[in-house]
């Protein structure tokens, strides 16, 4: 055994053991290396003043530790046992090398603890990152290595969880999906941005009933001093920030809106879509009836007019400042054919000027006021729909001018939970899943 390699087994393996084993063995494999470890017939100081007798090794145990040069990491340990003659009884070193309950050292058990606990990543995935089995490592987690099996919400965390000591001044309330279409309550903290302390209750279920229940054992005092809280256009979402947090502005969205009247120009271009669509399905038809071959027109841009329609999609969701030279042709070619979609377009780029331009509430509500004007000479069913939905809500839109909140945090956040939630490949143990939500992010 080279001298060299002997002094840097200390820095290799956990921090105390080389004072107490000494290297007799080691192999490297293509994805592995395996260190063998004797404990030294030194006598433990407990047991100084005591006759003892070496009575061999305790079978071997292999134990996992960080990995190496991407590989993994075996030592593979032989404990030293002695029989003390004063009591004729079996005694052995006290070392804590390895984390109860695991076969992986201490120093690498703490190590992965920290990354779950503070890594947005599937055990799964972390366990690839450091060379043991996802399997192996969600088990360790999940039994030993957390505190979940203490953890007072273990069996009824899905019904709902607060944390109060995570409320601020500025809140988000959003639904998302947790598992099988499940759809949870989310409550924000704003000033927190994502991180840990974002998290102030998470409950199943939408129903304000259910959830006003819930979020009142939040101190009035804490829910008193929130000052602003912004929402979507949801009724029950609503009604929840108005009983729960009786003192806060209600902001609704502003993007939400926006989502209205893309929704509803969108709605235009699929209904040419499907006409464009019939009509080439009429064209086969007839040609079929002729006996001749069927060829669509082509555009200028070479799409037929179902292809133009198809791909003109992207395009309506931007500024046209912002279309590529290919996406302006497009544009061009399709506006021409259909005005009623040029003047659509038109409507929700201006709604969207009014957001972003506009920095005084009374302002808003005066070009606002304008906007619904031109949607009721425009004669569009689905952006009088939004019409109608704006006046009936008009004040805590109104309000987005005040401080120009929106509800991003929160679909940030949301995006954030669907993101973990992939790594998973769908939620199994909800319970589960929602503590290491809360280690992350409470």
């Amino acid at each position: 055994m080279h001298d060299s390699f002997q002094a840097l087994l200390h820095l290799v393996i956990p921090e105390g053991v080389s004072d107490y084993f000494k290297l007799v063995d080691h192999k490297t494999q293509a994805n592995s290396i395996h260190i063998y470890l004797e404990e030294l017939n030194s006598i433990p100081l407990e047991y100084q003043s005591n006759r003892l007798q070496s009575k061999g090794f305790f079978d071997e145990v292999i134990l996992q530790d960080f990995p190496l040069r991407g590989r993994e990491v075996f030592l593979h340990v032989k404990r030293r046992r002695w029989l003390n003659l004063d009591s004729n009884k079996v005694v052995f070193r006290n070392w804590e090398v390895v984390a109860k309950g695991t076969r992986i050292t201490q120093d690498f058990a703490a190590f992965l603890k920290l990354s779950a606990d503070t890594k947005a990543h599937s055990l799964q995935t972390i366990g690839s990152f450091y060379g043991i089995s996802g399997k192996k490592l969600q088990r360790y987690y999940r039994d030993k290595l957390s505190d979940y099996s203490l953890w007072e919400h273990k069996e009824n965390a899905r019904k709902g969880l607060v944390f109060e000591q995570n409320m601020g001044p500025f809140l988000s309330i959003d639904e998302t999906s947790l598992s099988h279409g499940e759809l949870y309550t989310v409550v924000t903290n704003k000033q927190a941005k994502g991180k840990a302390g974002t998290l102030v209750a998470i409950m199943e279920g939408t129903k304000s009933e259910t959830i006003i229940p819930l979020l009142q054992k939040l101190s009035p005092k804490q829910r008193n001093k929130v000052q602003e809280i912004t929402l979507d256009l949801a009724g029950n979402m609503s009604l929840i920030a108005k009983k729960c947090f009786p003192n806060a502005t209600r902001v609704i969205d502003r993007f939400h809106v926006q989502q209205l009247a893309t929704e509803a120009l969108q709605e235009i271009r699929i209904k040419y879509r499907w006409q464009a669509i019939d009509a080439e399905n009429q064209a086969i038809e007839d040609a079929k009836t002729a006996q001749v071959t069927y060829c669509p027109p082509v555009l200028s841009n070479g799409e037929t007019l179902k292809q133009l329609l198809a791909r003109s999609r992207y395009l309506l969701y931007k500024k046209e400042d912002n279309w590529t030279v290919e996406q302006a042709q497009r544009a061009d070619l399709l506006f021409e054919r259909y005005p009623d979609l040029r003047k659509a377009y038109e409507l929700t780029q201006k709604l969207s000027w009014i957001f972003s331009t506009t920095t005084d509430k009374l302002y808003a509500f005066a070009r606002l006021a304008k906007w619904n004007e031109l949607v009721e000479q425009s004669g569009f069913k689905s952006f009088n729909t939004l019409s109608r939905t704006i006046i009936n809500h008009h004040q805590h839109i109104l309000n987005y001018f005040d401080n120009k909140s929106a509800n991003a945090s929160a679909e940030s956040f949301n995006a954030k939970i669907k993101a973990f939630r992939a790594q998973y490949r769908g939620v199994g143990n909800v319970n589960f899943f929602l503590f290491r939500l809360a280690k992350l992010y409470a």
